[in-house]
Parts: C-alpha cells; structure tokens; sequence
C-alpha cells in the first residue's frame, strides 16, 4: 500500500512571479501578495538570469513541486511539498551530478530509509524512520567504506554500534 497520494496541484494558477517582487511579502511562512495570500509560481533567478529556484504555491504555502538549480542549470534538488508540509519524495545532487540525498516525507514527517551520499558517490548513511522518529536498521559510513555507525532501533532503544571508536589496537591479535 502506498500512503503517499498524489499532490493535486490543479487549483494552482499558471501565474509566477520573482522572489524579489515588492508585493510579494513572507509572513509567519505564508507569501503574500499585497493584502492576499499567493497562489502560482515563484521564482528566483542568478545574475545571469538562469533559474535559480522555481517553487508552486497555494494560498500562500508551499504546495507542489520546488526545484533549485545550480547556475549552470543542472538540477540540485526538487522537493514536493502539500499544504505547506514535507510531503513526498525530496532528493538531491552534487555539483557533479552525483545524487546527494534521497528522503521520504508524510506531513514534514520522516518516513522509510533516508539515504545519503558523499560528493565522490560512496555511501554516506542509511537511516530508518518512522514518524520521525529512528525506527529499524541505521547505518552509516566514513567516505573510505568502513562502517561507523551499525545498530537497531526497537520500541526507541538502540543496539548495536553508535559512533564508535576502538579504544584499543591489537597487534598480532595482542592487546597492544
């Protein structure tokens, strides 16, 4: 069963307008436009006038898709969002094209296996979430592959290993 439906963005009008318009005000997380809350599209734009940012708004909150660009145009993040939440699939890229993040939201709410990577594309964690709360395996990484982080969360107890270090060396399989 998917809980995550469809965003109806169809009440959106196809009207945008750039961040840095003088009506459009942000007030306590809602955009205005004059004296009304902002329905459409807004937008942000580099220097050079390529897309910086692109975002659907409805009745002033953040409903939809938003997408940031780096200024050569290639996409850094896309993020959807329904009635002001987190809501959805949010993910991003390094510069390079290498994914960054892939995280899973219901109502700004983390849910399911969170992953993220390092610039160089290795593994960076595998974290588990279930009403953004840590729920199952997690896991992490040091960018040389070696696990750093390795445990279970049951009923909001951890076991497992938790950022550890040896406190110890062996040599010759000696304690040292």
């Amino acid at each position: 069963m998917n809980i995550f439906e469809n965003i109806d963005v169809s009440k959106i009008p196809n009207d945008t307008i750039l961040v840095n318009n003088k009506k459009l005000k942000l007030k306590n997380g809602v955009y205005y436009f004059g004296y009304k809350p902002y329905s459409g599209f807004i937008k942000e734009l580099y220097i050079s006038d390529s897309l910086k940012y692109i975002g659907s708004y409805y009745k002033g909150e953040q409903h939809g898709t938003t997408k940031t660009f780096f200024p050569n145009g290639k996409l850094e993040t896309e993020r959807s969002y329904k009635n002001g939440l987190s809501y959805g699939r949010h993910f991003g890229f390094w510069e390079n094209e290498k994914m960054k993040f892939d995280y899973m939201y219901l109502d700004d709410s983390r849910q399911g296996i969170q992953k993220q990577w390092y610039e160089s594309g290795k593994k960076y964690y595998e974290l588990t979430f279930s009403d953004d709360k840590e729920n199952g395996m997690q896991k992490a990484w040091r960018e040389n592959g070696k696990l750093y982080i390795n445990y279970e969360v049951r009923d909001g107890v951890k076991y497992g290993l938790q950022k550890a270090a040896l406190c110890y060396t062996l040599k010759n399989e000696k304690l040292k």
